[in-house]
């Protein structure tokens, strides 16, 4: 983790302040100043040099950075984003494209990409306007804003199809369509975010369950404002990381990050967990890890923190396979083995890629190389198991897609649609397998679990373990 104090120079109403270094791809935020000329009728804005790794747009999709700001203290505050005027002011890469900036509806954060087809670096200078209108600023407790990003992917609009191309995978709780006495009569496409019907009806969506708790109740209706995945969303590009998670627990107060921090647990430092508290501050020794030992409610507030949402199973499907047909037991990169992946978890804890391959070689062509899905997420399956909100109970199907505003209560997300227990109470569940130790036997759920596998599709108990991690996603265009 790389931080960059500030100095203790002020000139007039320009601030130099703390930067910020992502933590995915190289992606850094630095050169933190908000300025405040109000003065002479200028709208107050926040200047910062952002700059990261292997960026595309291609004619499936592109990556974006979703930028969020934090400023004051004791709780830190959300900045309200101006719906206009951002700008680009200097891109440092020579004949690179232009990039596209995107305020979300609700002026919680802004998307930045890639606007025209490239693959490549990013280096630019941002100014990110402030609306002081619907949010009042003291100028003088401002002197610590803070900028983050996070790198997304997106995934476009269409339709795509559930489950697996075996019937053998009924006994993973693979969604299948259903015939009229509830049997697998083949795979289940989703064309709209109209309602799903739910049974052993003749076209219905279906799944085998030998226990509710796990698989699911196999009830329905799937809700019309429950996320399917056929509208455009972003999701994270890799999974949450420990170094995220500790700038998160830092920008805590001191009662909220008790509930939030991880470190309490016998073998948290021996089982992959590197986040340390020291001189006031959260720290992460490995801070492009996986975060494990994070639940369900930690990664919630970190995703209203955040101004983002969770994801949903069918979301899921469709981030990994997108409009391909499932075939037999494939994984995320689409295949049903491994003989080409170079991706792995390391004896010292960390996803990594072998033997020379560097991630700016991933193409359409080598996703099985690179563990990458069709639209090239990253870890959607064997590093840490995935959380995401399941169709398998009635508090998950009430999920209705809302982002989170950036604030919290007492370390709480406080979005009413979303679940809120770690204690086998429903609303989430679990996608992707996850790796435990070295030497482990691979298994249909260690390290990787095929696409269509969904035992544990229903189950919301784990709090915290070595294996558990967390990704959050957010609808685009919203």
């Amino acid at each position: 983790m790389n931080f960059n104090f500030p100095t203790t120079l002020t000139l007039g109403f320009i601030m130099t302040l703390i930067s910020y270094s992502g933590l995915s791809t190289e992606l850094t935020i630095s050169n933190v100043r908000m300025v405040n000329r109000t003065e002479l009728g200028i709208q107050p804005y926040v200047l910062f040099d952002l700059s990261w790794k292997n960026a595309w747009h291609n004619d499936k999709n592109h990556d974006a950075i979703w930028i969020f700001g934090k400023f004051n203290n004791n709780p830190w505050e959300h900045p309200i984003i101006y719906n206009q005027g951002h700008a680009i002011v200097k891109n440092r890469i020579t004949n690179s494209p232009e990039l596209k900036i995107e305020v979300s509806h609700d002026s919680i954060g802004m998307w930045i990409y890639l606007d025209s087809e490239y693959r490549g670096n990013v280096d630019v200078k941002v100014m990110m306007m402030l609306d002081t209108t619907s949010q009042k600023i003291d100028w003088r407790k401002s002197k610590d804003f803070k900028v983050f990003g996070i790198e997304m992917v997106y995934i476009p609009e269409g339709s795509f199809t559930l489950g697996d191309a075996s019937q053998q995978s009924e006994q993973f709780a693979s969604f299948y369509q259903s015939d009229a006495q509830g049997n697998w009569q083949g795979n289940y496409t989703i064309n709209s975010e109209d309602e799903i019907m739910v049974g052993p009806q003749q076209g219905s969506l279906y799944y085998w369950s030998e226990e509710d708790l796990y698989n699911g109740d196999q009830q329905g209706p799937i809700p019309a404002e429950f996320p399917k995945g056929t509208q455009p969303f972003y999701v994270m590009k890799y999974e949450l990381t420990q170094g995220q998670y500790a700038d998160f627990l830092t920008q805590l107060p001191e009662n909220w990050s008790s509930i939030r921090n991880p470190i309490g647990g016998k073998n948290y430092h021996k089982k992959k967990g590197t986040i340390y508290y020291e001189d006031g501050k959260y720290y992460a020794k490995d801070p492009n890890r996986s975060m494990n030992y994070v639940s369900f409610t930690d990664g919630l507030a970190y995703t209203d923190w955040a101004g983002l949402r969770p994801i949903t199973e069918l979301e899921y499907e469709k981030a990994c396979r997108g409009p391909e047909k499932p075939k037999a037991g494939e994984f995320v990169w689409g295949a049903s083995d491994y003989t080409q992946l170079e991706r792995y978890v390391n004896r010292d804890g960390q996803t990594v890629l072998q033997n020379g391959i560097s991630e700016d070689q991933l193409n359409d062509n080598n996703r099985a190389v690179f563990g990458a899905s069709y639209y090239w997420v990253m870890d959607l399956s064997g590093s840490v198991w995935e959380k995401v909100i399941t169709v398998g109970n009635p508090m998950g199907r009430a999920f209705r897609g809302t982002h989170g505003d950036g604030l919290l209560d007492y370390g709480n997300a406080t979005n009413d649609d979303w679940p809120a227990s770690d204690n086998d109470k429903g609303g989430f569940g679990y996608r992707g397998g996850g790796y435990y130790d070295i030497g482990t036997e691979y298994s249909d759920y260690n390290p990787h679990s095929p696409i269509g596998y969904r035992y544990y599709g229903a189950w919301s108990g784990g709090p915290r373990a070595i294996a558990y991690g967390y990704r959050a996603g957010r609808s685009a265009g919203k």
